[in-house]
């Protein structure tokens, strides 16, 4: 850092005293929602601009939930229609699922302490404290930040009383931050044969406990929000930032993203026209295409196993396949086939 007056990273660089320390960096740019791994208070008292990218992987991530949950459902060969989703963290991420979620007829509540009596744009979904939601929900979803003071922190926000709150059978599912759900607690959980269980991020990551990973229904290594659109966005918002810091005039977007694969038409993808499946059982066997979610967890688990799991771990993040978000594919689909308004409604083109 001697001679740069920029910093650009993604969330494996930890910035605070021992990297900045007597450099000439002026302005950190991290192309991630989340800013756990920066200084910020270190940053503030030596004239240091952080900028982030909030909200650039959020379709992202609300598809992987998605897909996570028609592939829970469809293990079961269970409709959605009618079930309580309760989602935890009303931001960016949260809006999106709740908006990819209503087409499947989930019955949508949030707890968020930012809002505090009603959700803009989203009269369909009721606010409630968090034990209330617990209570009510049979699939709970997390995305919130990590924070450890303040009125609302969420470090181990979940945790044995949290989880004793669960219905009995609820799916549980994390794609915030790892430590918003207590480890030890969880694990104990799911022994108790809780669950099911679905886990993107994990308590005290990269180092995962062997055990809960042995109990989960499905991992993934921190790449709910990899998509292709996701980085994107996110390194065109970190680029506008360092532009404005320099006071100089960023690059057209609209001319960079047409460097993204396929950005000439969208991907053809394979319709889910398996015959004698059911419509949550086609849905989820299609989606599979768009996320690996068995493959993953597969990778995970193997991961575990190596002499050095934290370096596999943040291998299989740095080496995920790219993946495209449901508007880059296209399905050629009978117009009368039940699917087609509700692939329509998710943002694949048919």
């Amino acid at each position: 850092m001697a001679d740069a007056d920029v910093l650009l990273v993604r969330s494996v660089t930890r910035v605070d005293a021992s990297l900045l320390a007597g450099s000439r960096v002026r302005f950190v740019g991290t192309a991630t929602i989340g800013t756990d791994h920066v200084d910020l208070p270190y940053c503030a008292a030596h004239g240091i601009t952080v900028a982030s990218a909030p909200g650039c992987n959020a379709r992202a991530v609300a598809e992987w939930v998605l897909a996570v949950i028609v592939q829970l459902a469809a293990e079961r060969d269970r409709s959605l229609d009618g079930r309580t989703l309760g989602i935890v963290g009303f931001g960016h991420v949260g809006q999106q699922v709740a908006t990819l979620m209503r087409p499947l007829g989930l019955r949508l509540i949030a707890c968020d302490p930012a809002h505090a009596r009603e959700l803009p744009g989203f009269p369909d979904v009721t606010l409630h404290a968090l034990p209330d939601l617990l209570a009510a929900s049979d699939i709970v979803t997390l995305h919130t930040p990590l924070t450890r003071s303040g009125p609302h922190p969420t470090w181990r926000m979940i945790d044995d009383a949290a989880l004793r709150r669960l219905r009995p059978g609820a799916w549980l599912i994390n794609a915030g931050r790892g430590d918003a759900i207590a480890g030890e607690a969880l694990r104990h959980w799911l022994e108790n044969e809780n669950g099911p269980c679905v886990l993107d991020v994990w308590p005290e990551e990269p180092r995962l406990s062997p055990a809960l990973v042995a109990h989960v229904r499905l991992g993934s290594p921190h790449v709910a929000g990899h998509s292709v659109e996701g980085k994107w966005r996110g390194t065109w918002q970190v680029v506008q930032a360092a532009a404005a810091h320099l006071g100089r005039s960023a690059p057209d977007g609209a001319s960079l993203s047409a460097a993204l694969p396929g950005h000439d038409g969208a991907s053809p993808l394979l319709p889910p026209a398996t015959a004698g499946m059911s419509s949550i059982r086609r849905l989820a066997f299609l989606l599979g295409q768009v996320i690996d979610l068995v493959g993953d967890d597969v990778r995970l688990r193997d991961s575990v196993l190596t002499s050095d799991p934290v370096q596999a771990f943040d291998a299989l993040r740095k080496h995920y396949a790219a993946r495209r978000e449901f508007t880059s594919w296209t399905l050629t689909l009978a117009p009368d086939d039940p699917l087609r308004d509700v692939l329509i409604a998710l943002g694949f083109s048919c």
